[in-house]
């Protein structure tokens, strides 16, 4: 992996962990999700008139990926409605990249050196363990498929996996800042559908109030695009099943974060297992 690549998703990856923690806090979440797109989208609806032409398969690709991008807002919000940031976050995070590698090796002929598939590895098992209070609650992710948050959090990884193999292939027909803003304004058109119901109309409102402070929508914004735009630039120099588990050293930044800032609980077991997932992302950009 070059060094570029790495340094850039090592940034993505705090950017996107800073951007969760805000979503976590906030009162609404896909109220706040649809906010902080438009402060991206409404600045920047100019670039619709300046795009290249280009093949029609790829706006299929940037259709899919904002619509997927909707989903997964909605599936990472019913996770954190139900679970905590230092349980979504991690099987959300870690679950992605097992799916990822599977899409490059179906559909996009990716082949992962031994030593990347053993970063992997060491990834995916650093963040399995990094939320457990102790070994003897090895079970606890297992057991917990009863439970909501951990079903949504499942089921945002798998969206994950998805979007990032579309963007893999879609990111070659636009420069990367383009295709960020096209695929963000399909995510943010899909959301838009809440206004259609007096409910979320009023969870909307009620999101940037009087007493609110836009502080939050707009760090978001700004933090959540900047990620994002970085991680499609690494994608065209980088494999896509390297991408996507460097990226996950976030869940280390956010749970370090949780625990510095949110006075969420943690311990040695956590310290072990972020020096595993570091670990890991060593071994991936070694065998990039």
């Amino acid at each position: 992996m070059l060094l570029t690549s790495l340094l850039l998703l090592l940034l993505a990856a705090a950017l996107h962990a800073i951007t969760n923690v805000l979503i976590k806090k906030a009162r609404d979440k896909l109220a706040f999700g649809w906010w902080m797109l438009c402060a991206f989208c409404v600045p920047g609806f100019p670039v619709l008139f300046f795009i290249p032409q280009t093949k029609s398969i790829g706006w299929l690709f940037v259709v899919a990926s904002g619509l997927l991008e909707a989903i997964y807002f909605f599936s990472l919000s019913r996770a954190y409605t139900y679970g905590d940031l230092s349980l979504v976050y991690p099987l959300a995070r870690g679950s992605a990249p097992l799916f990822v590698l599977l899409w490059a090796v179906m559909f996009l002929q990716e082949r992962p050196t031994r030593i990347g598939l053993l970063g992997i590895l060491f990834v995916v098992t650093g963040l399995y363990f990094i939320h457990l209070p102790s070994l003897k609650d090895w079970k606890r992710p297992l057991a917990g498929f009863r439970v909501p948050a951990v079903r949504w959090a499942l089921l945002t990884g798998l969206l994950i996996s998805l979007y990032t193999a579309i963007d893999k292939k879609g990111v070659f027909y636009f420069s990367p800042w383009v295709y960020l803003y096209l695929i963000l304004f399909v995510f943010w058109l899909a959301l838009s559908v809440q206004w259609l119901v007096p409910e979320r109309r009023t969870a909307l409102l009620t999101e940037v109030g009087l007493d609110r402070s836009l502080l939050p929508v707009m760090g978001a914004a700004l933090f959540g695009t900047a990620g994002y735009a970085f991680v499609l630039i690494a994608m065209k120099l980088t494999p896509v099943s390297y991408v996507s588990p460097v990226r996950e050293i976030s869940v280390v930044m956010g749970a370090w974060i949780g625990i510095r800032f949110l006075g969420e609980p943690g311990g040695r077991l956590r310290i072990i297992a972020a020096a595993i997932v570091a670990t890991g992302v060593l071994l991936i950009a070694l065998g990039g």
